[in-house]
């Protein structure tokens, strides 16, 4: 099988699951509804009480599109698992590191597409509650809000190869929140902002504006993240028996 068709086959798979599918709804649809909830709280001076400036009317909501993502990229992952098609398909295909490419490259697409939809939705659900103080774009606002979109298909990404290395939706999605939602939040008020600014799920999203590590540098450091579990379940794909 070629790339294309490895590519086609992971699109139709998510075309016809009904769980992926009321993922990616749900996801856009609490964007634009969190965004106008949010942007409620935005005063005069286009500052949101006890969460920053107005960027966050729309950073906050993505921050939670990133982990819906970063979910459905183990069900990605892991329903392929499960069904017994990944392991047909890596037959059917010579070169598996092509089937994980085609798969990771699929899940990342379609996760860009949910991003752009749900942050101009989240814009535009901020704008309509936010009065005259909501400016999300003023200063670095539009560089967060470009990193953040940037980091919807990573974050797919890194739940698909999490879903790859554990095999396990449960496990993987577990391991997943509790670190991101979880131990990430108590290091928040036991170490640094200087330390917690490096901690994966800190480097993207709503706490960035927040810490000192600013929104390049904190994309920069969750590919380099990605990567590193990328990388890891490409090499142990490639030398896993299909088998088991």
């Amino acid at each position: 099988m070629s790339f294309a068709n490895l590519w086609s086959a992971e699109i139709i798979k998510f075309r016809t699951l009904r769980s992926y599918l009321i993922t990616v709804i749900a996801s856009i649809a609490v964007a634009g509804i969190a965004a106008a909830l949010v942007g409620t709280g935005v005063d005069a001076k286009g500052n949101i009480p006890g969460m920053g400036t107005s960027i966050q009317a729309v950073a906050f909501p993505m921050e939670v599109v990133i982990y819906a993502m970063m979910v459905l990229g183990v069900l990605i992952a892991t329903g392929d698992l499960r069904s017994g098609t990944f392991r047909i398909t890596s037959i059917m295909s010579p070169w598996r590191r092509q089937v994980l490419t085609a798969k990771f490259t699929a899940a990342a697409v379609i996760a860009l597409a949910v991003g752009v939809v749900s942050t101009a939705l989240a814009y535009v659900g901020g704008l309509l509650t936010g009065g005259s103080g909501y400016s999300p774009l003023s200063g670095d606002g539009g560089l967060l809000v470009l990193t953040t979109l940037i980091a919807v298909p990573l974050a797919t990404i890194l739940g698909t190869a999490m879903g790859l290395l554990l095999r396990s939706t449960a496990g993987a999605v577990a391991l997943l929140l509790v670190w991101a939602l979880g131990i990430e939040a108590v290091f928040a008020y036991t170490v640094p902002p200087e330390v917690v600014a490096f901690l994966p799920f800190k480097t993207v999203g709503a706490a960035v504006a927040n810490l000192p590590l600013g929104p390049l540098p904190g994309l920069g450091m969750f590919t380099l993240y990605v990567a590193i579990a990328t990388g890891l379940a490409i090499f142990v794909y490639e030398r896993r028996d299909l088998g088991t």
